[in-house]
């Protein structure tokens, strides 16, 4: 059965709500200051080299999109990431790496990284379902809706950012990249995410395509669920279990 495009559109922030980052026990430990700088470190680390690809799997979805003013905040979104011009920041990689920087992480520790396996399959699909065998309102779901989407991470009342400067005495270049990310305080990233729903809305009207998006969603929480609980992993903690998928 076809969805109206409300309806479709509640389904997807569902599933995104049922499978936030915050039900990983990668965030909760994180959350609820028990992180460790050595898994600070490796947090910043192993999510760098996906993150280093973001740009260019929006870029991608740019390219698709018949849209001119959907466009026009795609390339926004490019813009502020690369220049940080928008937030009168830095680029936001830049602004990532330094908070593992803080927890002993070296440029020639990104260099010389061996990604991991769990890593490597969240770039590969990634870049698969942005590219030409894959509907546009798929790889939006998959990477517009499942990131931008993502309501803030909280525990206990805290954001991702006042977690860090709490526990963690993360300086303010750290705390930009997560007041910029995890506390929605900025409506730039607001912004991104209603890009994602524009298209979903306006393409997405067939019940084939928005089984294929809801399905390219599903893949992404299942690829990041894994990675994030190799990155407990190589860190010594083992998560009791996958999270399982609403």
């Amino acid at each position: 059965m076809v969805l109206n495009s409300d309806q479709f559109v509640e389904k997807l922030k569902s599933i995104v709500e049922e499978n936030k980052k915050i039900t990983h026990p990668l965030y909760q430990v994180i959350m609820k200051g028990e992180a460790t700088p050595e898994l600070l470190k490796n947090f910043v680390l192993h999510r760098y080299h996906i993150k280093s690809f973001w740009t260019r799997n929006i870029s991608a979805i740019h390219s698709k999109t018949p849209d001119v003013e959907v466009r026009k905040e795609l390339a926004e979104n490019i813009y502020e990431e690369e220049t940080g011009k928008l937030t009168g920041t830095m680029r936001h990689l830049e602004l990532f790496f330094k908070i593992g920087e803080q927890f002993g992480l070296k440029w020639e520790d990104i260099e010389n990284c061996d990604i991991l396996p769990e890593s490597q399959d969240v770039i590969d699909w990634n870049n698969k379902v942005c590219g030409p065998d894959h509907h546009l309102v798929e790889a939006v779901a998959a990477l517009i809706v499942y990131m931008e989407g993502q309501p803030p991470v909280t525990w206990d009342g805290r954001t991702m950012n006042e977690a860090m400067k709490h526990f963690y005495s993360l300086n303010k270049e750290g705390v930009q990249y997560f007041t910029i990310h995890s506390s929605h305080d900025m409506e730039v990233e607001e912004d991104h995410a209603e890009a994602g729903y524009d298209i979903l809305r306006k393409y997405a009207i067939t019940e084939e395509l928005q089984e294929k998006a809801i399905a390219a969603l599903y893949k992404s929480v299942e690829v990041r669920m894994k990675h994030f609980s190799a990155i407990l992993r190589v860190t010594g903690i083992q998560a009791e279990a996958e999270p399982v998928l609403g």
